[in-house]
Formats: structure tokens, sequence, C-alpha cells
């Protein structure tokens, strides 16, 4: 486990496991069945690392933010970097590893098809291959909303619309010590080496990308029409991968 204090972000650690809370995957509990994930979790869960199944989509709503494969690694790796430099964390070195190396390859289709193929204690060393990419097109497929922010605002609010979150699309945030360590750093590997690392995800990305695009056109539509929230009363399943 992890001694992270209570005050960065990780609420309701049962069901909230954000990379920065720094939770090793083996703790996380599961739900065997829907059953027991309306009877255990709260109404907003989010897992930051992966989805969990089985999916429950009679009882939830599934929605995930999605971005440019390389971009998301090159980020993730930064984050990471950035937490060891700061010092605001004790991350183990063996911890750190698996997390670096999760994050730098196709970690989207790992997080969308893990908890089928991997027990908890195993998730971290599995490697995602085209059958996981076909679980995580596939997935995707069944989800509720798919997001990417910065790319089109007006689809961006149809949607939050629609969840019952609001019209305004939340503006990204800086925190000011993480921002003079991104001002140093740079990617150790050249953008070709994290292209190859994430090919899988660029695959997945772009199926998710038409996925949107068709979304867009129809939640767009909807909302010019008048229409009314109509989910804003159900339990929302969040999980941004």
């Amino acid at each position: 486990g992890s001694d992270t204090p209570a005050d960065t972000n990780c609420w309701e650690r049962q069901h909230f496991y954000p990379m920065w809370c720094l939770y090793y995957l083996g703790t996380r509990p599961k739900w065997e069945s829907c059953e027991d994930l309306d009877e255990s979790t709260p109404d907003f869960v989010m897992n930051e690392n992966y989805l969990d199944y089985p999916l429950c989509m009679q009882q939830r709503l599934y929605s995930t933010l999605i971005r440019e494969p390389v971009e998301r690694a090159i980020s993730h790796e930064l984050h990471l970097e950035a937490l060891k430099d700061t010092g605001n964390h004790e991350m183990p070195k063996k911890l750190f590893e698996s997390r670096l190396a999760m994050g730098r390859m196709n970690y989207m289709t790992w997080a969308l098809s893990a908890d089928l193929f991997a027990d908890n204690l195993n998730k971290a060393s599995l490697v995602p291959g085209k059958m996981h990419a076909e679980v995580a097109m596939d997935t995707l497929s069944r989800f509720d909303f798919i997001m990417e922010l910065s790319e089109d605002v007006e689809c961006d609010a149809a949607i939050l619309h629609f969840m019952g979150l609001g019209d305004d699309v939340v503006e990204p945030h800086m925190n000011a010590e993480f921002g003079k360590f991104e001002a140093k750093w740079h990617p150790p590997q050249p953008r070709s080496v994290y292209e190859e690392w994430n090919n899988l995800d660029k695959e997945v990305y772009d199926y998710a990308k038409r996925l949107i695009k068709v979304d867009c056109e129809f939640f767009k539509r909807l909302k010019n029409a008048n229409s009314k929230p109509r989910y804003h009363h159900l339990p929302k399943n969040l999980a941004g991968i």
C-alpha cells in the first residue's frame, strides 16, 4: 500500500485510485458481479488505473476521456518523474519502474482490457497485444460517452449537458511546483520511439475518434433541439485513461 496523505485527491480509496495515490494494483478491491457493485460502491466510481469488469451498463453510465497516445505517454512519464523529483511522495523503485513501463507502452489498450485477462497481482506485468486492442475497441463502442477535450468545445459542452454535469467545459489547471519541473524536463527518448511503443494505442485512439465524430453530431443536434439532460439522476462511472 501507500501512506499517501488524505488531502491529495485520494478520497474514497476503495474505489478511486488515480496514479498519484501510488497504490499497488494488487491492493485494489474487485467486485465480482453488478449486484456487488450496486451494494458496495458510491454513485461515482473512478479508476484511473484500469477499467473494472464486469461492465455493469444497466446500472451505470460509462464515460472516458481519451488523449493522443504519444502525448499521453510523454505526459504520463513526466508526471511520474515529477513525483520522484519533487519528493512529494516516497515511491519505491520497483513501483516506479512498473508504473513507468505501463505508462510508456499502450497504456490505453492495457487499461481497457487488463481486468479481463489478469488478476490484480498480475495486471502490471500484462503486455498488451492485438487481442487486447480488439477488446479495447469493442468496449469503447459500448461506452455511453467518449470525450477528447480541446478538440470540439461545442461537442464537449453537449456531452456534459446530457450527462447532467452542466454545459461548461473544465479548463486544464497547472500546479506551480509541477510547472517548474516540466520546464526543465525533456523526454529521454525521441518521439518516434514513443510512437513505436504505442502502436496499439494509436489504433484504438483512431477508432475512438471515429466514434466521437458520430456521437458529436448526434449530441449537438439533440442539444440544439433543446432536449433536456436525460441522465442526471443516474450513477456515473467515469474513467480517465
